[in-house]
């Protein structure tokens, strides 16, 4: 396992590696755009070449408990989250924390280039939006919808993450109600399989290629369509999804509710090669209304009302 982790991390400081391709992207900033000093996130991509990952999300982990700790959780200006000691945790929370709380906060975009964050231009979170949260994982985004006044469904199957972390973080924050399914394309049973909390999927192409499976149980599945009409919710306004590949199944059992009520859309398209092609055909589907562009590694998506 540690060879295995040392070899990747290797590969990752290659010429074509993650690593370095970030390390480029910084300085090329700096040279081109006449950006003055290093930004967080570019701190940590340079610590992350050349002191090793870990060392880099220790490091800043630590800052963001001398400026945001308050008793055992984190108050991001408003938004709440509790603090966790597994390395895993502290390591999702730095990435997610850094693509889009501290974007958001910092209202600058401008040398972004991390997976994008949620909230951009005209797909924004309202006061008392229904908000679907599919893969809502240890729930750092259900807190920003809360913090934004938004009415929360935090969809999560996997039942440690639940019970572990996102119910936490529920606790913390208003309004964010833990919803234990996954979304698809049909109400069923089925695997969810990952290595690690953040990149457990129900996509057998996706599982056949991971390793050291650290979750590995069958979960229920819901349509979207099925779970509003089952629950009655009068409508829903904004849909965050980031589900490791299954992003198309559930915009398949979601034509209803794109046609009937329009919600904006902020979703993850790196998980497949024609993620963009696939999930923009769905959409345009459901609500030939929509206005789609693409950005970082998210679609985005509304109707002009």
């Amino acid at each position: 396992m540690r060879e295995l982790a040392k070899k990747e991390s290797l590969k990752a400081r290659m010429i074509n590696g993650m690593y370095f391709q970030d390390l480029v992207t910084v300085f090329k900033n700096i040279l081109f755009k006449n950006k003055k000093g290093f930004s967080l996130r570019d701190k940590y991509i340079i610590q992350t070449y050349f002191l090793g990952n870990k060392f880099a999300i220790n490091r800043l982990y630590n800052n963001l408990k001398k400026k945001y700790k308050e008793k055992e959780y984190f108050n991001f200006d408003g938004v709440l989250f509790p603090e966790f000691l597994l390395f895993q945790v502290k390591s999702d929370l730095i990435l997610t924390w850094l693509d889009f709380i501290y974007p958001y906060f910092s209202h600058d975009y401008s040398d972004y280039f991390g997976e994008g964050p949620y909230l951009y231009k005209d797909i924004q979170i309202q006061e008392e939006d229904a908000v679907i949260d599919a893969g809502a994982n240890l729930g750092l985004f259900s807190a920003l919808a809360s913090f934004l006044g938004g009415v929360v469904y935090a969809f999560e199957p996997v039942e440690e993450i639940r019970e572990k972390y996102l119910k936490k973080t529920s606790e913390l924050n208003k309004n964010i109600f833990s919803i234990p399914y996954g979304l698809s394309n049909k109400k069923e049973l089925i695997n969810i399989a990952g290595n690690c909390i953040s990149s457990a999927t129900i996509v057998k192409e996706k599982q056949e290629n991971i390793q050291n499976n650290i979750i590995n149980e069958y979960i229920q599945v819901i349509t979207l369509d099925e779970w509003v009409k089952e629950n009655k919710i009068p409508r829903i306004d904004f849909i965050k999804a980031d589900i490791e590949g299954a992003e198309r199944l559930m915009l398949e059992g979601a034509q209803k509710v794109l046609k009937t009520f329009s919600p904006k859309l902020s979703i993850c398209t790196y998980h497949f090669s024609d993620d963009k092609e696939v999930l923009s055909r769905l959409i345009l589907q459901a609500n030939p209304n929509y206005k789609i562009i693409y950005k970082w590694k998210k679609l985005y998506a509304w109707v002009e009302k």
